[in-house]
């Protein structure tokens, strides 16, 4: 009985293989996309350099020693100023943090005033992490901050994709286009002590893209 059995499925075996082939033949030929290189890189670094203020809106989340924050978050950011609400899943605000060049700011939900020369250590104090706004301007941007790179990558159109600075390693997952730039939408920091998520919501208040390069095609 397993012999008769058998006989069937040998004979059908050259016209699958026949059928297998043609289908193999059949399927176009995948194009492999052009590599980045760096000077795709630099080309998108410098769209991005003149990029000195903006407003975002979106989400944070922060893992830290034991400690965290979720919510919603609202930044103005315009040179050395910076304006930061933090907001609770409700809405309500926990805290609000001002950032000039004479030093920082940080109240709390209940009113309490603190100040610090610096936003690492007074968001340290009053909220348990440390928040790494000597790059994070920059960061959130998808560039370095001024400085040494330890390491970065970036994809076929010049963006980065992950970025160690300042003991910092950066991923950013997410791209879109915001104003005539493409800035990230997620972007992940991770340290030694620290793990803060950003997923951005609404880029605006962006430079004129248009304008300024008018401006430098006129020089």
């Amino acid at each position: 009985m397993s012999a008769s059995f058998r006989a069937p499925v040998l004979r059908r075996l050259p016209l699958l293989a026949a059928l297998t082939m043609a289908g193999c033949a059949a399927l176009p030929s995948q194009q492999q996309q052009p590599a980045s290189t760096p000077q795709i890189h630099q080309q998108h670094l410098a769209s991005l350099a003149n990029i000195k203020q903006f407003y975002l809106e979106g989400r944070i989340g922060v893992q830290a020693e034991g400690r965290g924050f979720s919510g919603t978050t609202r930044w103005h950011h315009e040179g050395p100023a910076n304006d930061i609400g933090l907001f609770s899943p409700l809405g309500s605000q926990v805290a609000k943090i001002n950032i000039t060049a004479d030093g920082v700011t940080l109240i709390t939900n209940n009113g309490k005033i603190y100040r610090a020369n610096n936003a690492e250590t007074l968001t340290q104090e009053t909220l348990g992490w440390s928040l790494p706004m000597q790059g994070l301007p920059d960061w959130v941007l998808g560039r370095p901050k001024a400085g040494p790179v330890t390491e970065s990558h970036w994809d076929q159109a010049g963006r980065l994709t992950r970025l160690q600075q300042d003991g910092w390693n950066i991923e950013y997952p997410q791209y879109a286009e915001a104003e005539g730039y493409q800035l990230p939408t997620k972007v992940t920091l991770r340290s030694p002590k620290l793990n803060l998520k950003l997923v951005i919501e609404q880029w605006y208040g962006l430079p004129d893209k248009d304008n300024r390069a008018q401006e430098e095609s006129q020089q």
